[in-house]
């Protein structure tokens, strides 16, 4: 089991459990938001692009809810611009009828669980298909 001083990287799928309550995974999402405040958060800002989206901003209690919790003093809002143009390409190029299609964003995610310069430990997900095996490979703990 995971400790304080660890990494956590976030993903807008937990994001959207946690703040939807008719959302199947929200319960869990409720559970695990602890998290957040014991470890490191780490949040790509392409999680924050689909996260704060239109339908969101129109209820402003629950902006004011996501706010409080990427303003805590051990969340790191990372800057994706190292992952954007290979991520971008890969999109495009796995794009066929018999490969299981994943959004630009996941494959940024992807880029940072790749990243041996970026520390990251456990992630918060409910897309194991996509983020699944790359967590075993990198020995990520999924929470």
């Amino acid at each position: 089991m995971i400790v304080d001083s660890k990494t956590l990287l976030v993903d807008s799928g937990y994001f959207f459990a946690l703040f939807n309550p008719r959302d199947r995974y929200h319960a869990d999402a409720c559970e695990k938001q602890d998290w957040l405040e014991i470890l490191s958060v780490v949040i790509p800002w392409p999680v924050l692009y689909e996260t704060i989206n239109t339908r969101f901003v129109r209820r402003p209690e629950t902006v004011a809810r996501f706010e409080s919790l990427i303003r805590l003093p051990d969340t790191v809002l990372l800057d994706d611009a190292p992952y954007r143009l290979d991520a971008y390409e890969n999109t495009f190029a796995q794009v066929t009828p018999s490969h299981n299609a994943m959004s630009l964003v996941d494959f940024v995610i992807r880029a940072i669980l790749e990243d041996k310069n970026v520390r990251i430990d456990a992630m918060l997900t409910f897309n194991l298909r996509d983020f699944g095996g790359i967590c075993s490979e990198q020995e990520v703990e999924l929470l």
